[in-house]
């Protein structure tokens, strides 16, 4: 007992610090969000579904590859066009909209929810590539002829 009173400040800073370190991990599991390196290993080993929530102009700015556009206005008359069984990772350009969507989704009788910690603005910044983009489109057009091909 005399430990405990001589030491209260040490034992205070000891339950603190043990707090301020768990607090992460309790914050994540609470949100559902994952970083883009685990974004891609859900989609790798889960197969899981990338729903981008934003709206058609800002998707059609790019997006992640294999993502499809669901605006989040949408998504609750559009939600029977996901399979419930497979994990879904919803998209937007800063996290905000998506965990709003994960929010309209819970009780929905998903297996997996999770957001993309981050949007768009994180996967960028994580130097991964984005698809839909003006110049992918103009690649598709010219078809197989690459730069090296031969006339």
């Amino acid at each position: 007992m005399d430990f405990i009173t001589q030491n209260i400040l040490l034992i205070v800073v000891f339950i603190g610090s043990a707090v301020l370190l768990a607090f992460p991990s309790l914050a994540r599991s609470k949100n559902a969000g994952l970083n883009p390196a685990d974004v891609v290993i859900k989609v790798n080993e889960k197969n899981a579904q990338l729903v981008d929530v934003r709206t058609s102009d800002e998707f059609s700015k790019g997006t992640l590859a294999g993502a499809v556009n669901i605006p989040v206005a949408d998504l609750i008359s559009k939600v029977n066009s996901l399979d419930k069984n497979r994990p879904v990772i919803l998209i937007c350009q800063n996290g905000r909209r998506a965990q709003q969507a994960l929010k309209n989704l819970k009780g929905k009788g998903f297996s997996e929810l999770y957001t993309l910690e981050g949007g768009i603005v994180a996967w960028q910044q994580a130097k991964l590539p984005l698809s839909g983009l003006a110049i992918d489109r103009k690649r598709k057009k010219k078809g197989a002829r690459g730069p090296h091909a031969q006339n």
